[in-house]
């Protein structure tokens, strides 16, 4: 596989039944999620074998020394065969560093409370070991969603490396001409265990690692070699909008990989589609705005009247497209507001020359008031839902709406 991985996939480890998995002691290199059977965890106080917790499959272990770089302060076994799924520390590194300092300080001090418990064994009576519970295991319920997150990424660096994802492509309809003159290229993933994941879903995480970098390449090379296939089927040259996130706006390898994946086609043709919050959350976004005017790939800012929305950034940063955002659109026939907003996002833009899409179209109602507005684009279901590029070719010579 070409695309670039930061990480290697998370590995899994069988193990049969009272197989050792780390002892007392050992250095923390990895934590362990348990996917199938039970392990024990255990500690010896002089000479006697004292278990002090049972976990099933879900939970997690191990995780203590890998945070705070201490050596293991119980030993762990295989009850009977288990699957692990083992975390790295460099992904348990990059989640803390990237925190909230108080939330950093807090897991912190939640951990030498967990190792103090441990310590206090050691001065135990025989009568208060019998009845000794691990205060762990008050905390399975809370920790469960952080389990889920880190399996899914496990299968997520899978399918990075299995090329699992798909691209389907809505179009961008000419709203005076009724035209479809490109794509928005939106990703989709087939998992083989979860079924189609939706991008709500698995973005977000992807985002919150690296992920984003390699997945982020695989898209623009998918969306290259799409509009290369239109052409080549339909005689016609579209453009593609390919939405970018903010680690890929940071990755210094971005515009090599871009230049490189892009020699067969005009600049012009690829769209980069970045959110609002993009401009705010990223100190290289000044950079990497003028970086890519000056190479030519028009830039469209999405979901434009929301989250941070400042006048400031269109003063600020020059833009090709302004993507109006579908709340807007859809409080268009019942909301004065809504069109007054409409009208004066798109007054403003082609004042500032830009030109502007209407997302989340869904009645012709919609389009009617578009047109009377002045919007040139819209985009949404009224026109077409993301399609597979067979389809979105077929539409290219077929489409069912004019004007």
């Amino acid at each position: 596989m070409k695309y670039k991985l930061l990480y290697e996939k998370l590995r899994k480890r069988k193990l049969q039944a009272g197989e050792l998995i780390f002892s007392e002691g050992d250095p923390g290199d990895y934590a362990y999620i348990i996917e199938e059977g039970a392990i024990e965890i255990w500690t010896e106080i002089d000479g006697q074998r004292l278990v002090l917790n049972v976990l099933s499959a879900g939970s997690m272990f191990g995780e203590l020394a890998l945070v705070d770089g201490r050596t293991r302060s119980a030993s762990a076994t295989a009850k009977g065969d288990v699957l692990l799924t083992l975390m790295t520390q460099e992904q348990v590194n990059q989640r803390i560093q990237s925190a909230d300092p108080i939330l950093r300080m807090l897991l912190l001090v939640a951990i030498r409370y967990f190792r103090s418990e441990t310590e206090k064994l050691r001065h135990y009576t025989e009568e208060q070991i019998t009845s000794y519970s691990d205060p762990r295991a008050d905390l399975e319920g809370r920790i469960s969603e952080a389990v889920e997150m880190i399996r899914m990424e496990s299968e997520l660096r899978t399918a990075i490396d299995e090329e699992q994802f798909t691209l389907l492509y809505q179009p961008v309809i000419h709203l005076e001409r009724g035209q479809i003159v490109g794509f928005e290229a939106l990703i989709r993933w087939q998992s083989p265990t979860r079924g189609l994941v939706r991008p709500d879903l698995f973005i977000p995480l992807a985002e919150s690692t690296s992920l984003i970098v390699p997945i982020g390449q695989w898209v623009i090379a998918e969306g290259v070699r799409a509009l290369q296939e239109i052409e080549s089927v339909t005689g016609k040259q579209m453009f593609v909008n390919l939405n970018i996130a903010n680690r890929q706006i940071e990755d210094p390898d971005f515009f090599e990989f871009l230049l490189e994946e892009t020699r067969q086609v005009q600049p012009s043709q690829i769209k980069l589609e970045i959110l609002e919050r993009s401009l705010f959350d990223s100190d290289a976004a000044i950079a990497w705005v003028r970086r890519c005017r000056s190479l030519g790939f028009p830039l469209v800012l999405d979901d434009f009247g929301t989250g941070y929305s400042s006048l400031q950034y269109l003063n600020k940063y020059r833009f090709d497209t302004i993507k109006i955002d579908k709340s807007f659109i859809w409080g268009l026939d019942d909301k004065a507001n809504s069109r007054s907003i409409c009208q004066a996002i798109v007054d403003l833009s082609h004042a500032l020359g830009m030109t502007v899409v209407a997302e989340g179209v869904e009645k012709s109602s919609h389009v009617n008031v578009l047109r009377e507005i002045g919007c040139s684009f819209g985009q949404g279901y009224f026109f077409a839902k993301p399609m597979p590029l067979e389809n979105a070719i077929a539409l290219l010579d077929n489409p069912p709406f004019s004007w």
